[in-house]
């Protein structure tokens, strides 16, 4: 089936429709969800939120649109607001102090793997902030009406993130993560 195939026979709730879109796009649509939570389940479960939503509002999809644009943007609010619900995500007040931030590159080729572990380890405050300026593409007052936090939370936890990036990769522990 052809993608204007699918929205149209999802749009009429047609089941044969809606199996093509779960088969076709779930793979996409979990990997945007991995990226808002370091565990799998429950970005199975994000995933489950997501392709439920889409299909029972895939009426507001517009035939100009991009249709894996508006996916992503269904999916990422849909994160965003699973997140919310389970409030386990807290934003601690944070000190308004705005040091000159360090741009050092990492002088290593990385697998992507590598990255994408790391990631998961961060604290979920500084993953969901650096998924949403550097995947996303949002802006720090993008970032900051969503999550309910200053823009300038939102431009510490993007600091912090990247630091800790930074020093992840750093001689020693670069070999940690290929060891694993």
């Amino acid at each position: 089936m052809k993608e204007n195939q699918i929205i149209q026979g999802c749009k009429h709730k047609e089941r044969d429709a809606q199996m093509h879109f779960v088969n076709v796009y779930s793979g996409f649509l979990f990997g945007i969800c991995k990226r808002y939570t370091s565990d799998h389940h429950k970005a199975q479960d994000y995933l489950q939120e997501v392709l439920v939503h889409v299909l029972n509002n895939i009426q507001k999809y517009e035939d100009n649109v991009n249709f894996k644009g508006w996916l992503n943007t269904v999916a990422v609010r849909r994160c965003l607001t699973e997140i919310r619900k389970e409030k386990k995500t807290k934003f601690d007040l944070l000190e308004r102090d705005h040091d000159a931030i360090e741009h050092e590159n990492v002088h290593y080729q990385l697998e992507q793997e590598e990255v994408l572990k790391f990631m998961e380890t961060l604290p979920d405050n500084y993953r969901i902030v650096i998924n949403m300026y550097l995947v996303e593409g949002y802006s720090h007052k993008e970032i900051g009406k969503k999550l309910g936090i200053s823009e300038s939370s939102s431009r510490t936890f993007l600091t912090r993130a990247r630091r800790m990036i930074q020093q992840a990769f750093s001689d020693k522990e670069v070999s940690l993560f290929r060891a694993s």
